[in-house]
């Protein structure tokens, strides 16, 4: 099992352009005389750094911050006491994000148990000002989940024609040694404005069919759910093929419907007539629930899906500065992929963070800052693996 080292972050943290996030420098330059140092004090709320250390402080955590106002955003990994720090930073209102990894050798230590453990926090929308400052976030567990989502296409592709999002897909991977199978699984999108609650408001959602075990997905293998599952390059030259994909939504009211592709099983549908995911901001879940309908809805007509049932989720926005915005608690996701204009043809695709006898085993922090890259084309069924940007 791969050990994460201090090193081992800063390589990511380099290599995705977080320690000084792409296309974002500073829009106003104050004198140095307003700016400050702010120091990040990481605490564990589990019992796990405890264990390891006799104290809850957590170092070689990564700590981003960003800045509202001003859209830049820097990162900083924290030190044996805890600490994360910042040097000579403007004054504003930050949204902050932390995660911790640990291995699988690091936790039989601590707890017996052979697993690895992600910890996450977040503070939101925070006002930092004065000579210094001094803060403390708290950790909480994450899930690591066998399947996860590895790419999804949202961002429509570059005109001719204008405005052309129908060409957007879904992957899953097994990230797992094990076979896993899809049956009854859901995909749902999550409306903003109810991150603290323990439901999420789907607008949304999808079910795979299947009685138990009639669509298996073996370690390294992918599936491709698409919004049209036919070859879009026929209506865009810009766009992709998806006539091969393994499923695609069938939305009611004159949707596309390929009669070699197999179909998802509409739960709910709220607006228009395809699963649209928006080319702006939105986030998507995967969930295992025995009964979707079992909470019903809530005042707006959005079903009610348990937030402890889901397996993967994964958030993006055109902003990444917007932390307060956010649709998924830290529990889930601790961070934001995106960051591009619509319409531009581009991707999220997941990291790989090591490979295990020839099977790419990908990052899954559940922070999404991390553990997803914007690359230039969608690549359906592959990894881009090599440079970005």
């Amino acid at each position: 099992m791969k050990r994460i080292h201090i090193r081992y972050w800063l390589t990511i943290l380099i290599s995705t352009g977080l320690l000084i996030w792409p296309d974002c420098e500073e829009q106003v330059r104050p004198p140095d005389s307003v700016r400050l140092d702010l120091t990040i004090t990481v605490l564990d709320t589990s019992i796990l750094t405890q264990s390891l250390t006799g104290n809850c402080v957590v170092d070689s955590a990564a700590v981003f911050i960003n800045s509202i106002t001003y859209y830049n955003s820097l990162a900083a990994i924290s030190d044996s006491a805890g600490a994360a720090r910042f040097a000579s930073i403007m004054p504003d209102r930050y949204n902050i994000s932390v995660t911790r990894r640990f291995s699988a050798d690091r936790v039989q230590q601590a707890i017996g148990a052979r697993a690895e453990r992600i910890l996450n926090g977040q503070l939101q929308n925070v006002t930092i000002s004065g000579e210094s400052a001094e803060l403390m976030i708290y950790l909480q567990p994450s899930v690591i989940s066998d399947l996860v989502f590895s790419e999804i296409y949202y961002n429509g592709a570059p005109p001719p024609p204008p405005l052309y999002f129908h060409d957007q897909f879904t992957e899953i991977y097994n990230n797992s040694d094990s076979t896993v199978y899809l049956d009854s699984l859901i995909i749902a999108d999550v409306e903003y404005g109810y991150v603290a609650e323990n439901v999420i408001h789907c607008v949304h959602a999808y079910r795979f069919p299947g009685d138990g075990d009639d669509y298996p997905l073996a370690p390294g293998e992918f599936v491709i759910i698409a919004q049209d599952a036919i070859d879009h390059t026929q209506r865009n030259p810009n766009s992709i093929n998806l006539a091969d994909a393994d499923f695609e939504y069938l939305a009611p009211g004159g949707d596309v419907d390929s009669p070699d592709v197999t179909n998802m099983i509409k739960l709910h549908h709220k607006y228009g007539i395809d699963f649209l995911y928006s080319v702006f901001n939105n986030a998507l879940c995967l969930l295992r629930v025995s009964d979707p309908f079992a909470l019903g809805y809530d005042n707006f007509d959005r079903l009610l899906l348990p937030k402890s049932a889901i397996i993967d989720a994964v958030e993006y926005r055109d902003n990444l500065a917007e932390m307060e915005y956010k649709r998924l608690d830290p529990t889930l996701d601790a961070g934001l992929t995106g960051g591009m204009e619509a319409y531009r043809g581009k991707s999220v695709q997941r990291r790989i963070d090591y490979y295990k006898n020839g099977r790419a085993v990908l990052m899954d922090n559940n922070n999404s800052s991390i553990d997803f890259q914007v690359i230039d084309r969608p690549t359906p069924r592959y990894f881009f693996d090599g440079e970005i940007r």
